[in-house]
Formats: structure tokens, sequence, C-alpha cells
């Protein structure tokens, strides 16, 4: 049992960061309609800046807040530069987010090389209770994504903001008819959603090395969990990720580790086969006009 609760308890740290790289993705989706394949390297970003700042000297924490800041900035440009042209292409769009990954990758290496950085435990801490040891950073890691949590839930169902944004996702040309700034909306979108790919990637780092391929391995995870709690709906990302995170406990504990992501994978198949609207089900995204 205590071997379980071990697991489930380093799987839970891990699931954070893929719950905030699954609200990005899905809050991308929802609104703009594009499945952006380069967020994960947006999270790649996020992690070789922080292990950049870090290495300088740099609090970790203030490392973290600054590494969300730049990919905030990187995911502006993105937008304003490339996606913003294809709203009402999302094929297109998505087609273009894989080269922007391509990209990202090629000038990492180039700046950084192709090797993994990592970074010591910022914190340094290891609580034992009832037998089962809790790295302090493991911790703050997840409580931190709950806070995200907290706030975006809050951003979405509570603010005046939010109602818009449910408003301009729900039919975007009456939004705009209404004088709803549907693009400006879109806008802050992708600057929030690439926020949190930073903050992910620095958290991603304070736990395992990353390289500059990492992004084209999260990002896998990252559609899994949008997917299994259903593709535009924010808790259906937390639930999609916590069901991610129950699953690598079990596969480390009592199955063959190195099938962890295969196990993630056939999980979300069969809950796709059975409901493929997701746990909470989501939605088709805007149309295009």
């Amino acid at each position: 049992m205590d071997i379980f609760v071990q697991q489930l308890v380093n799987s839970l740290s891990v699931a954070s960061v893929t719950i905030l790289i699954g609200i990005g993705i899905t809050l991308i989706f929802g609104l703009a309609g594009i499945v952006n394949f380069a967020h994960g390297e947006f999270l790649m970003v996020g992690g070789m800046a922080t292990w950049f700042m870090v290495g300088t000297g740099m609090n970790f924490f203030v490392a973290l807040v600054l590494a969300g800041l730049l990919v905030g900035a990187l995911g502006f440009a993105a937008e304003r530069c490339l996606f913003r042209f294809t709203l009402n292409r999302p094929m297109n769009g998505f087609i273009m987010s894989i080269g922007l990954s391509v990209i990202l990758q090629h000038a990492v290496i180039r700046v950084f090389n192709e090797f993994q950085k990592s970074i010591t435990d910022p914190v340094g801490l290891v609580w034992t209770i009832g037998g089962v040891d809790i790295i302090a950073m493991r911790a703050i890691v997840v409580a931190i994504t709950a806070v995200i949590v907290a706030i975006t839930y809050f951003g979405i169902s509570r603010s005046r903001y939010g109602m818009a944004l449910r408003a301009s996702v729900s039919d975007r040309d009456t939004a705009e008819l209404m004088g709803i700034p549907v693009r400006r909306y879109v806008t802050g979108v992708f600057i929030y959603g690439s926020l949190l790919a930073g903050i992910g990637g620095a958290l991603m780092i304070s736990l395992f090395p990353i390289t500059p391929f990492t992004g084209s391995v999260i990002i896998i995870r990252g559609f899994a969990v949008s997917l299994i709690g259903g593709l535009g709906n924010v808790g259906g990302a937390v639930v999609g990720g916590l069901v991610l995170g129950l699953v690598d406990g079990l596969s480390a504990g009592y199955g063959y580790p190195e099938w962890t992501d295969a196990y993630s994978l056939v999980v979300m198949i069969l809950i796709l086969v059975l409901r493929p609207q997701g746990l909470l089900g989501g939605t088709l995204g805007p149309k295009a006009s």
C-alpha cells in the first residue's frame, strides 16, 4: 500500500504539469479552434529559460515568473504573426503549429545544444508522512497548479471577462455583433495559455531533466488530458490530468513502468470509444466563417 501511495504522490506532481499544458490547449482550442501542436515547445522553452536563469544565480521562483512572462510574450507573437491569419482555417493553423514546433526545437538546439538540462532541487526538503516520503518541491508543484486552476476556473465562470469569453466560444458572430472584441479575446487566451506552458516548463525542470525534444513528448500527454476530460472544457483538463496521474501511479507500482505512456494512451482510447465527448463533455470549437 505504501508503494502505491508513494507512486501516486509522485505521479500527482507530474500530472500537475500536464494539467497546466492541457488547460492551455483546451482554452486555445475552445476559442480559436486551433489545435496548437507547438504548445509543448512553449513548455520546453519555459524550462530552458528557467535553467538558464537559475544557472546565473537567480532564485528559482523568480525565474519561474519570468519564464511564464517570456513564454506568454512568445504566445503573443505567435498569435499576432501566425495564428491570427488561420482562425477561419483551423487545419492551416494546426499544420503551421507543427512547423513552429520544429523551428523552436532547432532554435533551442542552436542556442543551448541538444543535451538534457537540469537544476538542483530548489527547496531541498523531504517530508515523511505515514511512511511515505514527500519531496517538498513536488508538493509545491501541486499547490501552484491548484492555485492556477482555481484562478482560471473563477476567471472563466464568474468574471465578466469569462462571460464574454464563453459567449465568444458559443457563437463568435453573435458575440461580435454584441460588441465583444473576439479577436482581442483570442489574443488574450493565447497569451494566458502560453504563460501557463512557461510556468509548466519551469515546474517540470524542477522535477526532471528536459531536452529540446521534451515538448514533443509532453504535448501527447497534454492532448490526452484534454481529450479524456473533454476538449474545450477546463474542468475536463483537470479531471483528465488526475486520471492519467492515477494510471501512472498504478503502472509504476504494479505494472511495467516503461509502458506508462502506452497505458495512458490506452485509457484515453477506451474513454473516447465509450464516451467520444470526453468525461465532462467538450466543445467542438468555434465554427469557421
